[in-house]
């Protein structure tokens, strides 16, 4: 058993105190979770207690910093897991995290899916934007689920950036070749592409 000698607010934090057992700094912890379990000098405590609670009070302040980090734009559950993991957050305060974020829907991989290919499909094929989908940690059957729906198709996409990228160039089978390789490499499938552009292409 250890005896509580100091409780100091963090300088850096006024929502944060260090605690010392028999006069040596031991940890960090949570103002909130402090007072909540009646941390206070003269306390008689065990070190595996104040681990414990230092792990509550980590799994709050991680849930904090993360709805602070959502509240500027949507992340997928892979982000916030890495970004957690990045910060030194151990395994249980993660899974705590993200099972809160879950419970709440504060993060949705299918609705961030839709998001993200709507705010994309403009400018990027399938396949581009599958692979972006794919960095950022979402399940490969997701996006499928998304990228196959029946109503899902991007010949007027096709046709816009075709009309921009030709609107300066003349109608040659050279440029038609190069609006195909520029068109491929945005993302856009080959069949997709022949079929926006069957007309120019047979021309």
């Amino acid at each position: 058993m250890k005896t509580i000698t100091k409780v100091q607010i963090q300088n850096s934090d006024k929502n944060r105190v260090n605690l010392y057992l028999d006069g040596k700094f031991f940890c960090g912890l949570d103002l909130e979770t402090a007072v909540k379990n009646g941390i206070k000098v003269g306390t008689i405590i065990t070190e595996e207690r104040l681990e414990n609670l230092q792990i509550e009070s980590e799994k709050q302040t991680a849930y904090q910093k993360v709805l602070k980090l959502i509240s500027t734009r949507y992340k997928t559950q892979r982000e916030v897991e890495k970004y957690l993991y990045e910060k030194g957050y151990v395994a249980s305060v993660v899974y705590y995290v993200i099972d809160k974020l879950n419970e709440y829907h504060y993060i949705d991989d299918e609705r961030y899916v839709q998001s993200f290919i709507n705010s994309h499909k403009s400018t990027c094929g399938k396949l581009k934007i599958k692979q972006q989908l794919l960095q950022k940690g979402v399940k490969e059957n997701i996006i499928n689920n998304a990228l196959d729906d029946e109503n899902f198709g991007q010949n007027d996409e096709i046709k816009r950036l075709a009309e921009k990228y030709m609107k300066s160039k003349e109608d040659t089978k050279e440029n038609y070749i190069k609006l195909f390789k520029y068109l491929m490499n945005k993302g856009f499938e080959y069949d997709e592409i022949k079929s926006a552009l069957k007309q120019n292409v047979e021309d």
